[in-house]
């Protein structure tokens, strides 16, 4: 008898706890609210976010794609200059940051012919500078209307 009362000090005690988890978890009475709560809330909530969150992305992807396709001009010396810039999407999670790539340089021969190394070098620059800045619009512009998407599930989630 002192042999299993001795084991008995190692054996884990069970004892029943209730748990709300199942309540909580598909949508229990929440506190501050009258009735019995949101019949679909908890877990539902969460991957009706999710699933909303998915379909933001997506058409973030499919926004990427297209600015990726434009050819957006960037200019200098009265239009004596024109770049072309492309837009490229950032790759997650290796490059965060998207980038511009430049596709071509039209530069006017007359104008070619008459400027020196250095004001070309400056009006080069410049040019690729005006088309990233052009760019950069361009997605401001069209991100716009994925921010009411994003501040409403962010609304969400503080409630």
């Amino acid at each position: 008898s002192l042999l299993i009362a001795c084991t008995n000090a190692f054996a884990p005690s069970i004892t029943s706890r209730p748990t709300t988890t199942s309540l909580n978890l598909f949508g229990g009475k929440k506190e501050g609210k009258e009735g019995g709560g949101n019949p679909m809330g908890g877990m539902m909530d969460q991957l009706a976010m999710f699933k909303k969150a998915q379909e933001i992305a997506n058409k973030k992807n499919e926004l990427d794609k297209q600015i990726a396709e434009m050819a957006i001009i960037g200019s200098s010396a009265d239009d004596k200059i024109k770049v072309t810039v492309q837009y490229v999407p950032a790759q997650l999670p290796m490059n965060p940051s998207p980038s511009y790539d430049t596709k071509s340089i039209d530069i006017d021969e007359a104008y070619l012919n008459e400027v020196s190394c250095e004001d070309l070098n400056a009006a080069l620059v410049e040019a690729i500078r005006n088309g990233e800045v052009k760019a950069n619009e361009v997605v401001t512009d069209k991100y716009k209307s994925l921010e009411s998407e994003m501040s409403s599930i962010l609304g969400g989630m503080q409630q």
